[in-house]
């Protein structure tokens, strides 16, 4: 188990005050299921289509963290779970926040503890070694409009980027991919070949937006998208004269308590570009998903994309379900 925290919300918090009989500390790895239900309950009171987080998800994050330190829950005064938050590193100058507070406990002063919180153990992280130095940014990732964007933009964070989260329905007819001459498709087998697959090529769109454009390296990759409930045969890999130029990383989740797809990631390689492979992959896609019963798929996509992403998703019938703002803030050098 890891050392408990202190849970006073001016010492937890950074001096953002909750309200009485709220407070914070460091998540127990046994908690992992109740974070995961706690964050996506407030995910979903703002997209009722948004997909499930698992408590495999939690583990596999918190098995890169400091947990004592690098994450907080907030509890309410009868002991219950109201509100999660984390700092991650994802590379060198370049930190990622996570916050949330469960719904019925909006107003609480929740939000601003932790977005709080986060700023001061960003900078903690930033000013370590082998950070010290060097200027870094940290990335929150919030539903525009919302108490979350206000509390940002007061705190002098700068929206970057809009992202966007998409649905489609995969009942009655689908279209069936055409594939360009010479690609052949096969599904991942599981190994270490089929899995360095998407690190090796360029662009695409992310599941959760929080992933966009950070640059990661394939271990972090790796870490963040193959956990304990990863299916490889749902994935979608092209290959032309012997050499992968195209995949489709799925996943299933839970939406609205049914079984619903998740486009992970898509990626062409650019010597691919422009020739429908992306289309291609997308169909099969939805495809592979349909004959496991699923009846809905969605994806995240940076809505600025300069590959034009957005354009072939909703070009497949996909919605926007919500807009998600991507605030920075940047850390001076230490």
């Amino acid at each position: 188990m890891p050392r408990r925290a202190g849970t006073g919300p001016r010492a937890e918090a950074g001096g953002g005050a909750m309200r009485e009989g709220y407070g914070t500390r460091a998540p127990r790895a046994e908690e992992a299921e109740q974070v995961a239900a706690l964050v996506h309950e407030a995910e979903r009171s703002q997209d009722p289509t948004a997909g499930a987080r698992t408590p495999a998800e939690f583990r596999a994050v918190w098995s890169r963290l400091d947990l004592a330190r690098d994450a907080r829950v907030a509890t309410a005064p009868d002991g219950t779970l109201a509100g999660y938050a984390q700092v991650d590193v994802v590379r060198p100058g370049r930190l990622h926040a996570d916050g949330y507070t469960r719904p019925g406990h909006l107003g609480t002063g929740i939000g601003a503890a932790l977005i709080d919180w986060s700023g001061d153990r960003a900078r903690r992280l930033a000013a370590t070694a082998p950070h010290a130095g060097a200027p870094a940014t940290l990335l929150h990732y919030v539903m525009l409009d919302g108490a979350a964007d206000r509390m940002l933009r007061a705190r002098d964070y700068r929206l970057v980027r809009v992202h966007q989260r998409m649905r489609r329905s995969l009942t009655g007819p689908l279209p069936a991919p055409r594939w360009p001459e010479g690609v052949t498709v096969r599904p991942c087998d599981g190994t270490p070949r089929g899995a360095a697959a998407r690190p090796r090529l360029r662009g695409g769109g992310v599941r959760r937006p929080v992933r966009e454009g950070v640059g990661r390296t394939f271990e972090r990759w790796s870490a963040d998208l193959v956990h304990e409930r990863t299916d490889p045969a749902l994935w979608v890999l092209a290959e032309r004269a012997g050499r992968i130029v195209g995949v489709a990383v799925c996943d299933l989740t839970t939406v609205q308590g049914a079984p619903s797809g998740e486009v992970c990631q898509l990626a062409v390689a650019r010597q691919a570009r422009r020739t429908g492979l992306g289309k291609a992959l997308l169909l099969a896609a939805f495809a592979r998903f349909a004959d496991r019963g699923v009846t809905t798929v969605g994806l995240d996509v940076d809505s600025e994309s300069p590959t034009g992403a957005h354009r072939l998703y909703a070009g497949a019938q996909m919605a926007v379900t919500a807009t998600i703002g991507q605030f920075e803030l940047g850390l001076p050098a230490r």
